[in-house]
């Protein structure tokens, strides 16, 4: 479960900065979901909890460096909506990848990954219109 802490309001788009009750992780995510459907995460209010998946945005690394977290493989094989994605712990943190940007990684269980942003992909059991 995910405590909302705060919501950023954008022209277009969003951040919701949410924090894991279970490890007291804080992710800053991008939601995007009220610009592609009436179907979206606009129900969450600030002190709220929910049970969240986050998408990590960015791709994978050979070393490390600025924004780059070791990412461990936990299921390879996570079906959201229509997409395919692999579940990963940073820590103690679970997030999920597309399974497509796996396809040039193999035989490794804890892979670097450089994040650019994190994106809201599903709350509770509302999933983003993207991956249908």
């Amino acid at each position: 479960m995910y405590n909302v802490r705060a919501i950023n309001e954008s022209i277009a788009t969003r951040t919701v900065e949410l924090e894991n009750e279970l490890t007291g992780t804080l992710d800053l995510c991008f939601d995007d979901s009220a610009v592609v459907s009436d179907n979206n995460f606009e129900f969450m209010e600030i002190g709220k909890a929910y049970e969240c998946k986050i998408k990590l945005f960015g791709e994978f690394v050979n070393q490390e460096g600025e924004c780059v977290v070791k990412t461990l493989i936990v299921n390879e094989n996570i079906c959201i909506g229509n997409i395919n994605f692999v579940e990963v712990a940073v820590n103690s943190d679970i997030y999920y990848i597309p399974q497509s940007k796996m396809m040039s990684i193999s035989g490794k269980d804890d892979l670097l990954f450089k994040v650019s942003r994190k994106d809201l992909i599903q709350v509770n059991s509302t999933i983003h219109e993207d991956l249908f």
